[in-house]
């Protein structure tokens, strides 16, 4: 009986340890990746600018897109959210800002459906790698824990990074000596 109750014991104490350790493990990054790296004529997807300009002017119809006339007033940066499709022409996308219908001109800048791509064996992003819900990679683009993830905080025409790395912890770490 004794010898049950002590194995009972070590067996109990063996099981609270495990999952004492388990539930210390390195975080995990997950993120997500577009299915296509260019916009379709019909569905939206969500859209991200980079390129000479990180804003983009809005227009109500694709007619004062394509003249660029300003009819609206407004301008839509980096830091905004939205979803745009392809038109007819090119350089004139439509996209949906704050649940009305615009119209903008892609002369002076790009739009893209992801907004993280590789460039050799590193990552590029306009979004830090901590935000996660953020982060869009181009498809076909995998996540790597070896790799730096340069943070592109200037813009394309100052491009200025912060290297991250992933500790051994999982907690990204920027690396001041790159």
């Amino acid at each position: 009986m004794r010898i049950r109750r002590i194995l009972l014991i070590i067996s109990t104490i063996i099981a609270i340890l495990a999952l004492a350790s388990s539930s210390a493990s390195a975080k995990t990054w997950h993120y997500k990746a577009t299915t296509a790296n260019t916009f379709s004529r019909t569905t939206f997807h969500q859209g991200f600018i980079y390129g000479h300009y990180d804003y983009m002017e809005l227009y109500k119809t694709a007619q004062n897109a394509k003249k660029q006339y300003s009819d609206t007033g407004k301008v839509i940066d980096q830091r905004h959210s939205f979803t745009a499709r392809r038109t007819v022409n090119k350089k004139i996308y439509e996209i949906i800002y704050k649940k009305k219908h615009y119209f903008m001109n892609t002369n002076d800048t790009y739009l893209y459906r992801y907004n993280t791509w590789r460039s050799g064996h590193k990552l590029i992003s306009t979004v830090k790698p901590t935000e996660q819900n953020k982060v869009v990679l181009k498809a076909h683009t995998h996540f790597y824990r070896s790799q730096y993830w340069l943070y592109n905080y200037g813009g394309q025409e100052v491009s200025v990074y912060n290297w991250y790395k992933l500790s051994k912890k999982g907690h990204w770490v920027i690396d001041y000596l790159k």
